[in-house]
């Protein structure tokens, strides 16, 4: 899969081998971000950027997250504040290393003007969430069942 870095494409991803972006037509598609993470699906985006999974190549296509910083400002002092909050959050990450709650920074970076971080992917942690839900819809629907039976 080649990505597109324009960040105002739509859909930034491309079949392999792709020479041009097939929703924006932009060139210079990328298959790894620093020659070393490979994308595997958009994860979610917001104000600040986009965040995808992906895996490292170097660790034997060990999954992680990348969160690309593309702010949505207007104006140069807020992009300026963004961009310092973003880098000092680089920053605590890699102050705290190895954190039982927390992801590990695996890298940090600037490829093509934008600036990257690059997370250990802790997938048990959606199951816990996914699971957190669920439950606590079974919950709901017992709680009603059980009105609707007294």
């Amino acid at each position: 899969m080649f990505y597109c870095s324009n960040p105002r494409c739509s859909n930034p991803f491309n079949p392999d081998n792709s020479k041009f972006c097939q929703s924006c037509g932009e060139p210079g598609l990328t298959a790894l971000f620093r020659n070393r993470y490979r994308v595997i699906r958009l994860l979610g985006e917001g104000g600040f950027g986009r965040t995808y999974e992906a895996v490292d190549i170097d660790r034997m296509d060990d999954p992680c997250v990348i969160k690309q910083f593309m702010p949505q400002f207007q104006g140069t002092s807020a992009l300026q504040k963004a961009t310092e909050l973003f880098k000092q959050e680089a920053k605590r990450l890699y102050e705290l290393g190895e954190h039982p709650q927390i992801p590990r920074l695996i890298a940090y970076f600037e490829q093509e003007k934008r600036l990257y971080l690059v997370q250990e992917l802790w997938v048990f942690e959606w199951l816990f969430r996914l699971f957190d839900i669920v439950s606590v819809s079974i919950l709901r629907l017992a709680a009603r069942v059980y009105e609707n039976l007294g």
